[in-house]
């Protein structure tokens, strides 16, 4: 198989939950190190990722999701952003200062006092000896502004002024050249004059640079259709963005690198259908790629995959139709962007046509079911015939539990909600086959039908088959 990576994008605002218990305990010799003690009950995800001003992070102690919050070693988030940090045992506070706000807590306490004014935070937290403070409240009280990249699990802390972090807009500071900011930004003077419409090289301290063409993605767009209009590659934009998949959303502003100030080509308000196969088709097999498929029909690799509607780091799935002389069959009957929360009604979303392109592997979404309104959130680990998808965390599980009361193959009418989009759906309740999201309180995957879905297996009963379809109907209001 060739590899896929592809997921939503969706920058959000971190939750705070109720305080947890954590053990208090002192800095020792070193400021990262505390004394040892008991580490507080619960689940740590220590998938968290830290970027500071667009550049990720390393961190000697790993930075943790615990209870939908982000957690942080305080000295080394200090140290990265240029803040002073201070400790003192025998009162058992911490503190960090920057930019004349001054930060000071208790370890263990859901209190903090930010230049003298006593205010509620989530409390910090005593992990293997190291202390670790929330850090959404310590970069936003210092000016900071604090989102999530939750396809990455990547925390974003830029800052609100002085940087490039406001859509490509550089702000002027004393010293500063267009040279040096071109040199600094990896693009040409030539290029900022062009941008910023300049006659000159004459800059001023507060004067508003803008690095790059930015776009705002509108309704149809696509990373594909944005780089032909600006001629510059997909994997470009990519890198400029920090995107990890190609899932953009309607209103999102993209920096184009590369490009000087010039108007993109008008997209087309909606892609045109395509409703047959082309004369060339293929099944794959075990062990295909791109490559080997494309060399084994004398087409190339980029004509194959975008016949097939594919960015170059995804794969194909063995026994799965693809078209190899022109487009494979593809419908437009929803657009992401157009509902903006989950409903217990959605649209009828063929499966083959549309449906696969829509939920793709690694992507996550929400799960409302029609009868009853409880939502939980869902990954898709993959499928080709249907979505194979787990629970994305325990209490996701303990939701789908409480939908089915014991696990069963009896399907239920849900509607996915993805990308501001909301399609008919029908899911069963019995765990099954592949287990690849860990820790989520269940072993196996679960199967997700849309209209026109079948199974993975020949010997499946027509009736199963058939049940799911029923409640496909029902999710659409049939």
């Amino acid at each position: 198989m060739v590899k896929v990576m592809v997921g939503s994008l969706l920058l959000a605002s971190f939750l705070y939950t109720a305080p947890i218990q954590a053990e208090a305990a002192s800095y020792a010799n070193t400021p990262t190190k505390t004394t040892q003690s008991a580490q507080p009950e619960g689940n740590y995800d220590y998938s968290a990722k830290v970027s500071i001003n667009g550049q990720l992070q390393s961190f000697g102690s790993k930075p943790f999701f615990y209870n939908y919050t982000t957690y942080v070693n305080l000295y080394e988030f200090g140290n990265k952003i240029g803040a002073s940090v201070w400790w003192n045992d025998s009162s058992n506070t911490v503190g960090i200062n920057k930019n004349g706000v001054q930060i000071a807590f208790m370890r263990g306490s859901s209190l903090a006092r930010v230049n003298g004014k006593q205010v509620s935070m989530p409390k910090s937290l005593v992990v293997n000896g190291v202390t670790y403070a929330p850090l959404k409240f310590i970069a936003e009280n210092l000016g900071y502004q604090v989102t999530l990249d939750s396809t990455t699990d990547t925390v974003m802390v830029n800052s609100r002024t002085s940087q490039a972090g406001k859509a490509g807009v550089y702000t002027v500071a004393a010293g500063d050249s267009l040279w040096s900011i071109a040199q600094r930004y990896n693009t040409s003077v030539e290029n900022l004059k062009s941008i910023n419409n300049l006659t000159s090289d004459v800059i001023y301290p507060g004067q508003e640079l803008y690095l790059h063409i930015t776009h705002s993605v509108k309704s149809g767009d696509t990373l594909w259709r944005i780089a032909q209009s600006y001629g510059v590659n997909v994997s470009d934009i990519k890198k400029a963005n920090n995107l990890t998949s190609d899932m953009i959303l309607v209103g999102q502003t993209l920096i184009i690198p590369g490009t000087t100030a010039q108007t993109p080509a008008p997209a087309p308000e909606k892609p045109s259908a395509v409703t047959t196969w082309p004369d060339v088709t293929y099944i794959v097999q075990p062990g295909d790629t791109a490559s080997s498929i494309a060399k084994k029909f004398g087409i190339s690799q980029q004509d194959l995959m975008k016949y097939n509607y594919k960015q170059p780091d995804e794969w194909f799935n063995a026994g799965e139709k693809i078209a190899i002389s022109g487009y494979a069959p593809r419908t437009y009957t929803v657009t992401p962007g157009q509902d903006s929360s989950p409903a217990r009604k959605g649209a009828l979303v063929e499966w083959y046509t549309e449906g696969k392109y829509l939920i793709k592997r690694n992507s996550t979404f929400t799960v409302v079911d029609v009868e009853t309104g409880k939502q939980f959130k869902a990954v898709m680990i993959g499928g080709y015939n249907h979505v194979d998808m787990e629970p994305a965390t325990r209490a996701d599980t303990e939701v789908m539990k409480e939908l089915f009361g014991t696990w069963r193959w009896s399907p239920r009418a849900v509607v996915v909600h993805i990308n501001g989009m909301n399609i008919a759906a029908s899911l069963s309740g019995m765990p099954h086959g592949a287990d690849t999201v860990t820790d989520n309180g269940v072993n196996g995957m679960f199967d997700l039908y849309l209209k026109g879905s079948t199974s993975h297996s020949s010997s499946t009963s027509k009736v199963y088959i058939q049940e799911h379809a029923n409640m496909v109907l029902k999710a659409a209001g049939h």
